[in-house]
């Protein structure tokens, strides 16, 4: 399905795909691109199987495919890579990397550009930001074909349920789910199924003692794995993770930063791009990561002066961040 975005006539009106829809079109042919598709959000997964696609088509064609980093792009760089011929007079597809980094001179050469596209050029544009972040997000997206590339309710477990049937894998009952709601995103999930496909027989049947195994892998505390139940899990899993953590004798200040953390990687996804563990599988609103982080400083505030005990620090995270959450 495709949305159209903006309102008035004769305005330009933006495009919202699907992740799914998105990649079927990257895979596809030049002719039937739009000259901009702008993909926005945290999940590095989803980015990543659009740049994937986007070579994968370009390939196809034998179009010309050319990476650019945001945060290093400069304007005349650019100008020259959206000017030039193809040296094999086709198409060409350029992916820059970090859109969002990009400077002000940059964004004005694209937007320029914008304007009266040249023929036979296709950019794709990623960012972990989301588009109502940044003044310039949100002006591009109404204006091109934006792929949000955030997981949202059991689209995370849609996508999982569709990585392991593309590495083969026949695995019983709730094994996917399970593993699943155990990893902290969709590239830590394809990294463990990639564990048991190397296990796997010609069929895609893993051996009993590759998932018992893995288990028993998963059955021990996690404070990463008791932030992401806390913040985005249900009840029952913030109680498990939070009775796992007691009792193997985890630190509750282990468990208060690694909240800590998760709340930080919402608020500046940037900074902390190189901790996957601290982005929250279930996406955490602005607003909401600062009331997080207030409890952890009252948390934080109340152990300094004596007023909780270390081990009751994960006990009373879950309640008064989960009822800031939840309500």
């Amino acid at each position: 399905m495709v949305r159209a975005q903006g309102e008035g006539a004769g305005k330009p009106r933006g495009a919202v795909v699907t992740p799914r829809e998105a990649e079927k079109m990257l895979r596809g042919p030049s002719a039937g691109l739009p000259p901009i598709v702008l993909a926005a959000g945290s999940d590095d997964f989803l980015r990543e199987k659009l740049v994937r696609a986007c070579r994968a088509g370009a390939e196809s064609e034998g179009a010309e495919f050319q990476r650019l980093e945001g945060d290093a792009l400069q304007a005349e760089t650019l100008a020259g890579a959206l000017g030039t011929l193809s040296l094999f007079g086709g198409t060409r597809r350029i992916w820059i990397r970090e859109a969002s980094k990009m400077g002000g001179g940059v964004e004005e050469t694209l937007l320029a550009w914008m304007e009266d596209p040249g023929e036979g050029v296709f950019l794709l544009l990623t960012t972990s930001r989301e588009v109502d972040e940044l003044k310039f997000l949100g002006a591009l997206a109404a204006r091109v074909t934006t792929v949000p590339c955030a997981v949202r309710g059991r689209e995370g477990l849609t996508w999982a349920e569709i990585i392991a049937e593309e590495e083969g894998l026949k695995l019983p009952g709730r094994t996917v789910e399970v593993m699943f709601r155990a990893t902290p995103d969709l590239l830590s999930f394809r990294q463990e199924i990639r564990k048991l496909a190397a296990h796997a027989d010609t069929e895609g049947r893993v051996p009993a003692q590759a998932l018992e195994s893995l288990r028993e892998a998963r059955a021990g505390a996690s404070v990463e794995r008791w932030a992401q139940a806390v913040l985005g899990g249900s009840a029952a899993q913030a109680r498990a993770e939070t009775e796992a953590l007691a009792r193997e004798g985890v630190a509750g200040t282990s468990a208060l930063w690694a909240l800590a953390e998760c709340a930080f990687g919402a608020l500046e996804p940037q900074s902390f791009f190189y901790r996957r563990a601290a982005r929250p599988a279930a996406p955490l609103q602005p607003g909401k990561a600062r009331a997080v982080l207030d409890q952890v400083y009252r948390a934080d505030r109340a152990l300094k002066r004596g007023e909780i005990r270390d081990a009751e620090l994960a006990d009373a995270l879950v309640q008064s961040v989960r009822q800031i959450l939840h309500g």
